[in-house]
């Protein structure tokens, strides 16, 4: 039977046929593959590869690239070798090349240089040396951009009809340099890459691994690792950014950090919007990358934070919008000397909160709290940033010493205002003062930072009530120096009890005298009297009732003027019963020699005050009465002693007296009446002219309940010298016996012995009852009071009828 072929219908293909067919597209898809490869191949002529590459970079940097010698390799796969890379930096960069490297190894991918593309994989630098910088107005060298369309290659750049462009898809980086100089934000440095590996370069999402050490040490290691945005995408597309660091500083982990967000201009590294995971054991780790940087010690550092830019395009300026920052111990801070915190806390859960604070440590050994708020993270972040030139509210809690300081206002923005109040049990300052169950009220305002007043003071504390004002002018005094003024009334002041007991001076262990208060080896040292020409002030200070070394007083005022380093106190006036207290005092270091002058109708001093003023051992205790006129000149102790002129009178009653001293005063004949550190002390008076670095005591009268003492006398100032005719009275009983001595040696070391004082210079010693030898009191104390008032002494001891043997004994030759 015939094969039946309608009309129309498609005979179907042979099979040889369809063979030979899908061999012929085979043969020609070769074909075309080999001439695609010969022809990349053909382009990979290495003086022709250089010029490409050197053009490409032009056109996609701006930027000048130099090679030596290449090298394409076609086996075992398509590669290139490079020698002598550099890469130029920006105008007016710090040095002519930006990149350098000694070689570059790379795979070469063929198709696309068909396309007119140098694609780079595997790209491997060998000792690189790059340069990072950015200069003060913005400018960085990592902006790369495209030159402009009228911008002429420079010579040995060709402009190639079809431009070519280069593409690296992976890198790895061993052993280089990087440096780094930021100007804009005043930092700089250099460091070593160890290792640097860069992959997906090409992609949406690259990735990078880093692990480097600072030049110099190599013990301190940071590693890096994560992924960034599209390095060679569009100019300003934004960057996702996923890193993590971590750092380990002599084998141990020393901190980590996180941060993963968003950068929406890379190029220029503004507009981020990222979280931050900071965790650092001790942050003075971080001086050993950052050796300038001399950071505090803080311990145990655990910051999350939420950072965005809100700056403005030409002033960054971070902002947050939360944070939790807690750390442990913080050693000293060089802001402020002295101060010690155990912990801190700060927390802003969101950005309309207030930035809440807690710490507590300690100041001058003095422990404290504090906790309270400040203003809004964006509030707190630009007034930190400009120096508080914005307002920012403020407040604050302080507990310190058994006190509580509360601080409301707002600081910063040219004109600050706070309100204080502070309470306290019991509140101890410097000069070994304190106030007692106080409360204190005050407004601060401060304009412009140069002008500070205090207005409001109130202050009740059981030593005194006090209200006032005060002001401070930066610059508002002589050739503009700071200008103190102010008003200070207190309606009572217990100046007793603000003074807190003093140490009493132990005798030494062999019992000899105690301690001076100073060796006296700095008499030649400069006194600062600088300091007094480097403030005005003008300070008024009255009170209604004030009490002073067990005496009440009334009316007090004290007036002090300084200008140009010319202090006066005029007047220095106080009404009591009995005496008044009325002096002027002055204080001249306008000059290049200080002039001092004190003109004394009645000033009351501590006994031990005195002591130290002329570098004494403290025999008397209680309060000493002073008379006369004194004047002096000179820079130092040791001039203004040996230029001590004038006269004055010292007195005291109802005091104490160091008996052992006293004793080694007298010689052991004596000791009967002097034992005790401390021995009532009825009367003492004395008066003198001082002149040509000595004291000439005219009148030297001194009596206890067992010991009257009359004489005169001279003492050294400088070396304390000794040469004291002294009439001592011992009394004993209704008795009492005296013997003319002589003292000669030094304060410290007095050398007494008795004085041939009697007819033909015999020793003397006269034995009778005491009734007999006259009460020194009266003519001493009118002698050293330079007839001004002063108080009365007590009765003076009452006579007995006198008994020989009760005078052997008490002289000691009998028991």
């Amino acid at each position: 039977m015939l094969p039946v072929v309608l009309e129309g219908e498609p005979k179907p293909p042979r099979p040889k046929r369809r063979r030979l067919r899908l061999l012929k597209v085979l043969a020609a898809l070769v074909l075309l593959g080999g001439a695609g490869v010969m022809g990349a191949w053909m382009r990979l002529d290495p003086a022709g590869l250089r010029e490409k590459a050197v053009a490409a970079v032009w056109q996609q940097t701006g930027r000048v690239l130099k090679v030596g010698a290449v090298q394409v390799h076609l086996l075992p796969y398509p590669s290139v070798s490079i020698r002598d890379l550099a890469l130029s930096d920006m105008p007016g960069g710090a040095r002519p090349e930006m990149l350098t490297a000694t070689e570059l190894d790379a795979r070469l991918a063929l198709l696309p240089l068909l396309r007119h593309e140098i694609r780079l994989e595997d790209v491997r630098l060998i000792h690189p040396d790059l340069l990072v910088e950015r200069m003060a107005d913005g400018r960085a060298n990592w902006q790369m951009r495209p030159p402009a369309e009228s911008d002429r290659p420079p010579g040995g750049v060709s402009s190639p009809s079809t431009p070519w462009r280069i593409r690296i898809g992976s890198a790895r980086v061993r052993d280089a340099d990087l440096r780094w100089d930021d100007q804009r934000a005043h930092a700089s440095g250099a460091v070593t890459l160890d290792s640097l590996d860069l992959s997906g370069l090409t992609g949406a999402k690259p990735s990078v691994g880093v692990q480097a050490h600072r030049q110099g040490d190599s013990s301190a290691v940071v590693s890096l690792s994560g992924q960034v945005g599209q390095i060679f995408g569009a100019e300003n597309s934004a960057w996702p950014v996923r890193l993590q660091a971590s750092l380990r500083i002599e084998g141990r982990d020393a901190g980590s950090a996180t941060l993963e967000g968003n950068l929406s201009d890379p190029m220029r590294l503004r507009g981020y919007d990222a979280a931050v995971h900071l965790a650092i054991g001790q942050l003075a780790d971080l001086n050993r990358l950052f050796v300038h940087a001399n950071l505090p010690d803080i311990h145990d550092i655990d910051l999350t934070a939420h950072v965005v830019d809100l700056g403005s395009d030409t002033a960054p300026m971070p902002g947050l919008r939360q944070v939790r920052l807690r750390t442990g111990a913080i050693g000293s801070l060089p802001v402020v000397s002295g101060l010690v915190l155990d912990r801190l806390a700060v927390d802003v859960p969101t950005p309309a909160d207030h930035v809440a604070i807690e710490t507590a440590g300690h100041y001058a050994g003095q422990p404290f709290a504090l906790h309270g708020t400040l203003g809004t993270p964006a509030e707190t972040m630009a007034a930190a940033h400009n120096f508080l030139s914005s307002a920012m509210p403020l407040d604050l809690v302080v507990d310190v010493a058994g006190g509580n300081l509360r601080l409301g206002g707002t600081v910063g923005g040219g004109q600050s205002a706070l309100d204080g109040h502070l309470t306290a049990g019991r509140l101890s300052l410097p000069g070994n003062l304190v106030l007692d169950h106080l409360t204190a009220d005050a407004h601060l305002a401060v304009r412009g930072g140069s002008d500070i007043r205090l207005t409001g003071l109130r202050l009740d504390s059981a030593q005194m009530t006090l209200d006032g004002d005060l002001s401070f002018l930066r610059q508002g005094g002589t050739n503009g120096v700071p200008l103190l003024n102010g008003r200070l009334h207190a309606s009572r002041l217990d100046v007793d009890t603000v003074r807190a007991a003093a140490p009493v001076a132990e005798p030494s262990a062999d019992g000899g005298a105690p301690s001076a208060v100073r060796e006296g080896g700095a008499d030649d040292a400069p006194l600062p009297f600088e300091r007094l020409r480097q403030m005005d002030g003008d300070l008024d200070l009255t009170a209604d009732r004030m009490r002073l070394y067990d005496e009440d007083y009334h009316a007090a005022e004290a007036h002090f003027v300084l200008r140009g380093g010319h202090l006066t106190i005029d007047p220095l006036h106080a009404d009591g019963v009995g005496r008044s207290l009325d002096a002027v005092l002055s204080v001249d270091a306008s000059g290049a020699v200080p002039r001092l002058s004190a003109d004394v109708r009645t000033l009351v001093l501590p006994a031990d005050w005195l002591a130290q003023a002329f570098d004494l051992t403290p025999m008397l205790r209680g309060s000493l009465q002073l008379v006369g006129s004194v004047q002096t000149q000179g820079n130092d102790r040791a001039a203004l002693r040996d230029n001590l002129g004038g006269h004055l009178g010292l007195s005291m009653v109802r005091g104490q007296v160091d008996g052992n001293t006293l004793g080694r005063l007298l010689g052991p004949d004596a000791s009967a009446a002097t034992r005790g550190t401390s021995v009532a002390l009825r009367c003492l008076g004395v008066h003198m002219t001082l002149g040509d670095g000595r004291a000439a005591l005219d009148t030297i009268g001194l009596q206890t309940f067992r010991l009257a003492m009359t004489g005169h006398g001279t003492i050294g100032l400088a070396q304390q010298d000794l040469d004291l005719h002294l009439m001592p009275q011992l009394l004993i009983g209704g008795s009492g016996a005296s013997m003319p001595i002589v003292v000669a040696g030094t304060i410290r070391a007095p050398q007494p012995r008795p004085e041939a004082a009697g007819p033909g210079h015999r020793f003397m010693l006269t034995i009778g009852p005491s009734a007999a030898i006259g009460d020194p009191c009266p003519d001493a104390l009118k002698a050293a009071r330079e007839e001004q008032p002063g108080p009365a002494p007590d009765a003076a001891p009452k006579a007995k009828a006198p008994k020989v043997m009760n005078i052997l004994r008490g002289l000691g030759l009998f028991r």
